[in-house]
């Protein structure tokens, strides 16, 4: 149950993430073809981007963990010992999560004190927190995707799985 649902959780994160991406790139695009062809530069692409490209990986990495598509070194893990994989298998989702649980902190208080400075971009104006607050969605999703993959490898490691 758990499982299923920080998988919904993060496939939802993660298309929201491409949607973002897709906005910049036609935010971007927009902006050479105006820049260069009429003369008149969007003025807010840089903050855009600058907000959304932090987002926008945040909100995809917990995607990428249910998909089991971050980088690892299969060629290495796999000469190993079975005891050691084992172990590996423990360690690293426990690791990302302790990381991805302080990440989650952090950007939370960055969404609080963004709030409570009204902090905007000096072009736009647009509220900061906003995009601070879809990194830090994405932060709590990757530590919970990491609780998941670890409660599995204890599953797998004492055979109920």
């Amino acid at each position: 149950m758990f499982d299923k649902l920080t998988r919904g959780f993060s496939n939802i994160l993660g298309a929201l993430g491409a949607a973002m991406l897709a906005g910049l790139m036609l935010i971007t695009s927009y902006d050479v073809v105006a820049r260069y062809v009429f003369k008149k530069p969007f003025m807010g692409t840089y903050e855009l981007s600058e907000l959304a490209i932090a987002a926008v990986i945040l909100l995809g990495w917990a995607y990428t963990q249910v998909e089991h598509a971050h980088v690892d070194i299969d060629l290495l893990y796999s000469r190993l010992p079975r005891f050691v994989q084992k172990g590996l298998d423990l360690f690293i989702p426990l690791f990302g999560l302790c990381f991805f649980v302080f990440i989650s902190w952090q950007s939370i208080n960055f969404v609080s004190e963004s709030i409570r400075w009204r902090e905007t971009t000096a072009m736009l104006r647009l509220p900061v927190w906003t995009f601070k607050l879809l990194m830090s969605a994405g932060a709590i999703t990757i530590s919970l995707r990491f609780l998941s993959d670890f409660i599995n490898s204890c599953k797998t490691i004492k055979g109920k799985a």
